[in-house]
């Protein structure tokens, strides 16, 4: 698992990055891979507060079987 705080700090430095980029393509490039980066790092944090049970994860694989 990585930890959510050093993902939000790699997306504000693509954003950094991007404010100073001249080429237009490079720019929203980067802003997208920093969107990216933040949604990563919610997911991460949504992961680390709610973590799958036993029962839950026996459940899926065994409906998985059937």
């Amino acid at each position: 698992m990585i930890e959510p705080k050093a993902l939000l700090e790699r997306a504000a430095q693509l954003a950094d990055q991007a404010k100073s980029e001249e080429d237009a393509a490079i720019r929203e490039r980067l802003l997208r891979m920093a969107d990216h980066y933040r949604d990563l790092a919610a997911h991460e944090a949504w992961a680390s507060e709610n973590p799958p049970s036993v029962s839950a994860l026996t459940s899926a694989l065994g409906s998985r079987a059937q």
